[in-house]
């Protein structure tokens, strides 16, 4: 990893990123996240023996651990900046993402999961809730820092989610309705946070190049924190699953990161 001038995590206080002498350059970063060891088996819900939701007959899949048995890749791994560490300034940002989305993030209800699994938002940007089912469901949003939400949104229909400030932790949404539907919402002052797709994928674009950068790794599922993590071969210690960059101009690779079975639980 020495190529990304990775470094140290006791580092005192927080970062800011400054870059007046020049103008800033910018680095994009992806990686693929796999699971190393045996994945368990996945859990299904007889959704429609519940209510009449259509869902496939053989079962709702209970995404609390989502991995593609294709290539190990673990679905929904988040990936972000550490805001407690690195302070992002409005000139830190690229400035084709500097203004919030005006176009609604969309929490939707299908066969009676949420879609998508777990999103990211920006503070200020609105949520729309759909229910694409034919069925009633409820949306409970257990914010911290925002207002608490639990609107009932009838088939068909939508309801829409202010957000005003920033959730310091992954904000959990429960149907409590059909109690095995749960998604989660990240809600940032900034657009760098990247989730895992199904094959593991994480990309994260336009990030500033050429100064330290303190990144968190987060999945529902962790035991604790992710910490013990294995990178072209070699075994890193992110302590309470953060670690720190320095990300060079363009494209930066950082290949298949494993992460251990023993890391989730079980």
């Amino acid at each position: 990893m020495k190529s990304f001038l990775f470094g140290t995590l006791a580092v005192a206080g927080s970062l800011v990123l400054t870059n007046s002498a020049q103008a800033q350059k910018w680095a994009d970063l992806e990686f693929t996240v796999v699971l190393d060891g045996k994945a368990p088996e996945p859990k299904l819900i007889d959704a429609n023996s519940k209510d009449k939701c259509n869902a496939d007959p053989k079962g709702v899949v209970l995404e609390d651990l989502v991995v593609n048995p294709a290539n190990n890749g673990i679905a929904n791994l988040v990936f972000t900046i550490d805001t407690r560490k690195t302070k992002l300034k409005p000139a830190d940002i690229h400035p084709d993402l500097r203004a919030v989305p005006t176009s609604k993030a969309v929490l939707d209800n299908v066969k009676c999961q949420f879609i998508p699994h777990v999103m990211a938002v920006r503070v200020g940007q609105t949520i729309e809730v759909k229910n694409s089912d034919s069925v009633p469901h409820n949306a409970k949003f257990s914010f911290f820092e925002n207002e608490e939400k639990n609107p009932v949104i009838p088939a068909g229909t939508s309801v829409d989610i202010a957000t005003k400030s920033e959730e310091k932790a992954a904000t959990k949404v429960d149907c409590n309705i059909h109690p095995w539907m749960s998604a989660y919402v990240l809600v940032y002052d900034h657009p760098y946070v990247g989730i895992s797709d199904a094959n593991g994928k994480i990309k994260i674009e336009k990030l500033p190049a050429g100064v330290p950068i303190d990144f968190k790794l987060w999945h529902e599922n962790q035991d604790k924190s992710i910490e013990e993590l294995t990178i072209g071969g070699k075994k890193e210690t992110w302590k309470r699953g953060s670690t720190q960059m320095t990300l060079k101009e363009g494209k930066n690779d950082l290949g298949v990161i494993k992460i251990s079975v023993d890391r989730f639980k079980k």
